[in-house]
C-alpha cells in the first residue's frame, strides 16, 4: 500500500505577492524619508567646488587667489584702544551705518552648503550659489576664498579665511572683541576705502592656529546688506576635535 500526500499551494503565489507588494512600499518610504532629510541638510563640498594644492597664478581675475593682500586693502596702525566687549541693544554702530558683531543677529537662512577640511578639522557653512577654493601648505590647510558665482558683480564679494601665526597677533589692533567658551572674535569697524569695503574678524584660539575671517565688498550699501549673512557664517564656523 503505497501513501500519497496532496498539499494544497493554491495560497502561496497570492503570499508571495503581498510580501513582495509590502517590502517594496517599505522601500519607497524609507526612500523618500531619507531625501526628505538630505534636501533639508547642507551640502558637504558640492562637486562644482575647486580644491587646489597648488599656487594660483594671481592674474586670473576669475578666481580670486587666497593670499594675503585684496582689492581696495590698507593697512591699519596699530589702535591702542583697550579691547572692549559690546553689550548695546540691536542697532547699527555709533558713527557709521554698518553693523556690530555684537548687537546683529547672525542670518544663517541660506547657509545650505558647508565647506569641510580634514588636517585641522575646519568647517563652516556659506551660501547657496558661492564656491571655493583652498590652499594647502605641507599638505595643512593655509587658507580659503569663498566668492559668489551669481549675481550682477563688477567685483563678486568674496571672503578670506586664513590661518594665522599665533606668534603674530597683536589685541591692541582691534576695538571689540567677543569671548566665546572656545576662543575669542577681535574686530574692528569695516574700513572703506574707493568704494572698497572689508571688514577682518581674528579668532584667537587656544589651540596651535588662530583664524582670521574677512569679507571684502564694493558698495556700503551692500557690504552692510550682506554683513549678517558674514555674521551668520563666522558664528558657523568651527575647528579642532570635540563638541563646539
Amino acid at each position: 500500500m503505497s501513501l500519497k500526500f496532496n498539499i494544497n499551494t493554491a495560497d502561496s503565489p497570492f503570499f508571495s505577492y503581498s510580501i513582495s507588494v509590502l517590502l517594496h512600499a517599505a522601500i519607497l518610504i524609507i526612500v523618500l524619508i531619507l531625501l526628505n532629510i538630505t534636501n533639508e541638510k547642507p551640502r558637504i563640498n558640492p562637486r562644482f567646488v575647486l580644491v587646489t594644492t597648488q599656487d594660483i597664478n594671481p592674474d586670473k581675475n576669475s578666481q580670486p587667489h587666497p593670499n594675503r593682500s585684496f582689492p581696495g586693502e590698507r593697512k591699519k596702525d596699530n589702535d591702542n584702544t583697550e579691547a572692549a566687549k559690546i553689550t548695546e541693544p540691536l542697532k547699527e554702530n555709533p558713527g557709521n551705518s554698518f553693523y556690530s558683531l555684537a548687537n546683529t543677529n547672525a542670518d544663517t537662512t541660506n547657509l545650505d552648503q558647508v565647506y569641510q577640511e580634514p588636517t585641522l578639522n575646519v568647517t563652516m557653512k556659506y551660501p547657496a550659489g558661492w564656491t571655493y577654493i583652498d590652499e594647502d601648505v605641507n599638505k595643512k590647510l593655509d587658507g580659503v576664498t569663498f566668492w559668489s558665482t551669481i549675481g550682477n558683480y563688477s567685483l563678486p564679494p568674496y571672503i578670506n579665511l586664513e590661518v594665522k601665526d599665533k606668534d603674530l597677533f597683536d589685541a591692541g589692533r582691534y576695538k571689540y572683541n567677543i569671548k566665546t567658551w572656545k576662543y575669542t572674535v577681535f574686530y574692528n569697524d569695516p574700513e572703506e576705502m574707493e568704494n572698497q569695503v572689508s571688514q577682518v574678524f581674528y579668532i584667537r584660539t587656544n589651540s596651535s592656529e588662530d583664524f582670521s575671517l574677512k569679507l571684502i565688498m564694493s558698495g556700503k550699501d551692500e557690504f552692510k546688506s550682506f554683513q549678517p549673512i558674514f555674521f551668520g557664517m563666522l558664528k558657523s564656523f568651527k575647528f579642532g576635535n570635540g563638541l563646539f
